[in-house]
């Protein structure tokens, strides 16, 4: 992708919301690009304690005008040399990331453990791609099936919470229409957007609870066959 962006003369923007502490093949995510963004939205592996985020790129050029744009376009206080936008980060936000930037790795590890707990044992459901090279933080830990709306019914019932994300690909969204080709144009995503399922995983989470998960969704698949 990035020797096909270059032939063409086009900059690579990376989304890194959900994947701070990735890694394909040895190379940390946020360092492939051109320009990397970052969320520290509370729920994110690293977050803050409310909407926050950060934008990395080796360009000097391009990281001044960054600066500029998120404080109204000012090159300096009460000069503006360009239209811009008010998206700071505060300190109260930058003091909370400073200290949980510290245990991002090993709160990446203990998700990482999880989630080798919920390979081991869950069959049936399709699983998160895994590969030479790839090393996951798991922000979500999302499988597939075919019938992804009553499987999720039935854990349910069973006292097992789940998420969706998300319902709707960006090329169905409204916001988007003028883009797209309509439904049945882009079927992966569709599909994708039809199967998956987020199940439990955070920070905390006990192993007995992973086992838990796995056994009702055994059971569930069982009872659905």
């Amino acid at each position: 992708m990035l020797a096909v962006a270059r032939a063409a003369g086009l900059l690579v923007l990376e989304d890194c919301a959900q994947a701070h502490g990735a890694q394909l093949g040895g190379q940390v995510v946020g360092t492939f690009g051109d320009v990397a963004a970052f969320s520290f939205y509370p729920t994110k592996n690293l977050g803050a304690f409310g909407d926050a985020g950060a934008v990395l790129t080796a360009d000097r050029a391009l990281a001044e005008r960054v600066r500029r744009l998120r404080n109204y376009g000012q090159a300096e206080r009460y000069h503006h040399t360009e239209k811009g936008i008010n998206s700071r980060l505060d300190d109260l936000q930058a003091a909370l990331l400073r200290v949980t930037l510290a245990h991002l790795e090993e709160h990446n590890e203990e998700r990482r453990r999880l989630a080798g707990r919920y390979r081991r044992q869950l069959a049936g459901v399709g699983l998160p791609a895994d590969g030479p090279g790839l090393r996951h933080v798991y922000h979500l830990f999302v499988i597939r099936h075919p019938d992804r709306d009553e499987l999720r019914h039935r854990l349910a019932e069973r006292g097992v919470g789940t998420l969706l994300h998300y319902l709707r690909p960006v090329h169905l969204q409204p916001a988007y229409a003028e883009l797209s080709a309509g439904r049945g144009s882009l079927p992966a995503a569709e599909r994708a957007a039809r199967e998956v399922l987020s199940l439990p995983l955070f920070v905390g989470l006990k192993e007995e609870q992973v086992d838990t998960v796995c056994a009702t969704l055994a059971a569930c698949l069982k009872e659905a066959a």
